[in-house]
């Protein structure tokens, strides 16, 4: 699928699927504002330094009232050498007008945290993303820590992004037949996002490493790759995997899977 910018995207998946929505009787999809920063330490500054920040950035959020957002550190644990970061920052609000908040709320009275962030970290890249959830986590979602993979994935020429997702939501059901208990989401790129050659990014989530690798195990010996390629072949292609380690330093409330 040829792209020409991000923006467009975004309003391509949104208007294509919502009208693949009425088409198949599914309610119109509801997208969740993403936020994530991809960022370094700075030189002498390590975790401990950004937990500082965290704990008062939790007290300023507490004490603002503003819109609801849920936050998470990924630490990188299986990535690409084309993927040098830290740490990944990334935060949810349930729409669009909660973002709008959120951001005027930091940038007009953050209390001077927005520099204490800046002397802990550096980040190359600060953008944004419209998620749409495909498979609704476990119950518990979001745990304290957890597991979460990252996979770029592009629209084959001539399929279109509702068929794209509806083989998404066939996988999806093939993990609901399997026992797994694994979340499953579409982001699509917005404003600040780099330029690429893919659609949009799958993200997988996991209660722990032994989920995840219960998952590798159902997905390589347990033949699902071979579900997969049925499912996917000729629609969609998606890249190997990122695997980042999750700690969730603020829920929100946010619904994984609003309807």
């Amino acid at each position: 699928m040829k792209k020409s910018t991000r923006n467009t995207l975004i309003v391509a998946a949104v208007s294509v699927v919502a009208v693949d929505s009425a088409v198949a009787q599914r309610p119109p999809p509801s997208f969740a504002a993403v936020e994530g920063y991809l960022c370094n330490f700075t030189e002498g500054k390590d975790r401990k330094d950004l937990d500082k920040v965290v704990k008062k950035w939790n007290e300023w959020m507490d004490e603002s009232k503003g819109a609801p957002y849920s936050a998470w550190i990924l630490t990188p644990v299986l990535r690409s050498a084309n993927m040098p970061v830290d740490v990944v920052w990334l935060g949810v609000w349930q729409n669009g007008f909660d973002m709008g908040q959120g951001m005027q709320a930091w940038m007009t009275g953050n209390d001077g945290l927005a520099a204490e962030f800046e002397d802990v970290l550096s980040c190359a890249e600060h953008s944004n993303a419209a998620s749409i959830n495909i498979r609704p986590p476990a119950d518990e979602w979001p745990t304290a820590t957890g597991v979460v993979t990252f996979s770029n994935c592009s629209v084959a020429e001539g399929k279109t992004i509702p068929e794209a997702m509806d083989a998404h939501r066939a996988w999806a059901e093939h993990l609901g037949n399997i026992g797994s208990k694994s979340g499953v989401w579409a982001f699509f790129p917005g404003d600040g996002a780099s330029a690429s050659d893919w659609d949009y990014k799958i993200v997988t989530s996991y209660a722990d490493f032994v989920a995840y690798g219960a998952a590798w195990e159902a997905f390589t010996n347990g033949q699902g790759w071979a579900q997969a390629q049925q499912i996917m072949d000729g629609t969609v292609s998606c890249d190997s995997s990122r695997l980042y380690h999750t700690t969730n330093v603020r829920n929100g409330g946010i619904n994984p899977a609003p309807g």
